[in-house]
């Protein structure tokens, strides 16, 4: 899967087609080389819509954690390491849900 899907489909889950479509025309940014994930672009998306949305948090998470592990090979799916999942616990957004 594309990055431009993965961002389509992480913004789709938490906000529908309007607020995807304008997080996007307003945040979409050229991707730093160091950065092939796109994790630096995801970080700009979700606090567009933390801002936009302030009560979808859960949401938020829900929608990058599926993202992280949408990264993940089979192998790190079947057995991941600690090392992937403590990368992962750290690509969750902080924050509280109240």
């Amino acid at each position: 899967m594309s990055l431009a899907d993965r961002m389509i489909r992480l913004l789709w889950a938490v906000g529908g087609d309007d607020v995807a479509e304008r997080v996007l025309r307003a945040h979409w940014r050229v991707l730093p080389s160091d950065d092939p994930a796109g994790r630096a672009l995801r970080g700009r998306l979700v606090e567009a819509l933390r801002r936009e949305l302030p009560g979808r948090f859960d949401a938020i998470r829900e929608a990058v954690l599926a993202d992280e592990l949408s990264l993940l090979d089979d192998a790190e799916r079947a057995a991941p390491s600690r090392a992937t999942v403590l990368a992962i616990v750290r690509a969750l957004p902080a924050g509280s849900t109240s």
